[in-house]
């Protein structure tokens, strides 16, 4: 009985430990994320020597069709 609560005790520890390192690996996960949505893309662009794609304000026309849709489109 003595092995088992040990091996018990151990395996909590262990599990413990690596829910800690998830946890940490998430965070660090999150953390680049939030470093890529805010780099300057067209900054990056520039300095790779290349021209930045720009679009103004109606240069982007973002659609979603259906299943049965209609095809007319309302603005």
């Amino acid at each position: 009985m003595e092995n088992k609560m040990s091996s018990v005790a151990e395996l909590k520890e262990r599990h413990m430990a690596a829910t800690e390192t998830v946890n940490a690996l998430g965070d660090k996960l999150k953390q680049k994320r939030l470093l890529l949505l805010d780099t300057d893309v067209a900054g990056y662009a520039r300095s790779q020597g290349k021209t930045p794609v720009t679009f103004g304000p109606t240069d982007l026309v973002c659609c979603r069709t259906l299943q049965g849709h209609t095809g007319k489109v309302a603005l």
